[in-house]
């Protein structure tokens, strides 16, 4: 059978702060989180280029609008620091600014999670959604229908959708 999941993410138009992600599967709300969609204006201590944080520029804020998920990755080798032991939710852009975005260069955008930082707890990204280490490794369970084990292949089809909105 397959799973429709939806991922409603509402973040605050100042991305300093953290907004929410709500979950629904098969159209039942399961579970809500906080979430920073907050770019970077330094990477390694190197500016970025983009000191505005514009969404539809490397390192800016996550652009809104509708994308699809093509799969959730492994981050067992990737900076833990930078994106946590649980994995990573792809995002794929289909329409908004996301689509904007994706054909001014912006691609490789993820749900992820990591250490702590000084916006409300959580540290900014390159333009992905960042949760906390706990609560991406919930949502890897509930997307994947994994149960306990959160690191489990999925079990079955899924959909994932994604609207991102301020």
């Amino acid at each position: 059978m397959l799973r429709d999941v939806q991922l409603n993410v509402l973040l605050p138009r100042n991305r300093n702060h953290a907004g929410w992600i709500r979950v629904e599967v098969n159209g039942l709300p399961q579970r809500e989180f906080h979430i920073l969609g907050r770019g970077s204006t330094t990477v390694k201590g190197k500016p970025t280029g983009n000191s505005t944080l514009s969404p539809f520029k490397y390192a800016g804020n996550t652009p809104t609008g509708e994308y699809v998920s093509p799969g959730i990755v492994s981050t067992t080798d990737w900076d833990q620091s930078s994106y946590g032991p649980w994995g990573a939710v792809r995002l794929k852009a289909v329409a908004g600014d996301a689509l904007v975005a994706e054909r001014l260069g912006r691609d490789g955008l993820l749900i992820h999670g990591g250490q702590a930082g000084r916006f409300d707890g959580y540290r900014s990204t390159l333009g992905c959604l960042r949760l906390r280490d706990g609560d991406m490794k919930q949502l890897i369970q509930l997307i994947s229908n994994a149960g306990a084990n959160a690191q489990a292949s999925m079990c079955e089809a899924v959909s994932v959708r994604v609207t991102v909105r301020e």
